[in-house]
């Protein structure tokens, strides 16, 4: 199971208590859930064209690393992930484990980290066309970042998209007659950005517990904060405070308006 972060400032901000510091930090949170499988930092200094900071290394034990990139990373958006690795495919550990592999993944002026297992990544491979061809490694999520940028760009809308994307999954699934899965996915919680624009997606089957660290919260559900001059969406809320929920199956749009934050909760189950 993965752990996420993301951010949207006013202008251009850090976000590296939350990454380090904090009592349930990102570095705290893959400690303790041994979130061992590598991890990554994409962020948008200026523009909507992102720079990303991966390893394939367990965050725990590249540290001093973790820590440069935590502190370089200062932008309008930050996207943050660790990772511990899903693997519906059955492959050895090896081909698991890679640069390729770390997330956020990025393409164009795209963003995205994922906590959740695609169980059906080679049968909507196929059904990618053209995006299917720019596919890096052997990771699930990957298969769902493009995924999510063919339906953007077919419907014009990343909300439609985002609206779009079980139902997708489900008609595939359905479609190739899978049976060794009981569904095409477990989770599609989501932190996405387009460099304009972050969206925080939860959608989950099932729930396989309480969060890691403070257990208050179911661990699928991910959690907000809104401040004067920024926003934070995680997996679970990184310190103690007023932190909102983010529902199953809503989506947290978030932008920058006139100088001044704006946000949105759409809730795709009505």
């Amino acid at each position: 199971m993965c752990r996420l972060l993301g951010a949207i400032f006013v202008r251009t901000g850090s976000v590296e208590n939350h990454l380090l510091n904090s009592e349930c930090s990102l570095f705290a949170q893959a400690f303790k859930g041994r979130q061992s499988d590598g991890w990554g930092i994409g962020f948008y200094p200026g523009g909507s064209i992102p720079i990303v900071f991966k390893s394939d290394k367990p965050v725990y034990e590249d540290r001093e690393e973790f820590e440069k990139a935590a502190k370089a990373a200062r932008g309008r958006i930050i996207i943050a992930h660790v990772r511990k690795a899903s693997n519906p495919r059955g492959l050895v550990r090896e081909m698991l484990i890679s640069l390729e592999n770390s997330q956020p993944f990025n393409h164009s002026k795209y963003v995205l980290a994922h906590n959740g297992t695609i169980n059906i990544p080679d049968e909507v491979s196929r059904r990618l066309g053209p995006y299917a061809s720019l596919i890096k490694g052997r990771n699930d999520s990957e298969v769902y970042f493009y995924l999510l940028l063919s339906l953007i760009e077919k419907e014009g809308d990343v909300i439609t998209a985002f609206r779009k994307v079980e139902q997708t999954l489900m008609k595939i699934f359905s479609e190739e007659k899978v049976s060794r899965f009981e569904a095409p996915f477990t989770s599609l919680n989501t932190i996405f950005s387009d460099g304009s624009r972050l969206y925080a997606f939860t959608r989950y089957l099932y729930n396989p517990g309480p969060s890691m660290c403070y257990r208050d919260t179911p661990v699928y559900e991910m959690r907000f904060k809104i401040d004067k001059d920024h926003i934070i969406v995680a997996s679970e809320k990184t310190e103690r405070g007023d932190w909102s929920p983010l529902k199953n199956n809503n989506l947290l749009v978030c932008w920058v308006e006139g100088g001044e934050l704006r946000y949105n909760v759409l809730d795709f189950n009505v």
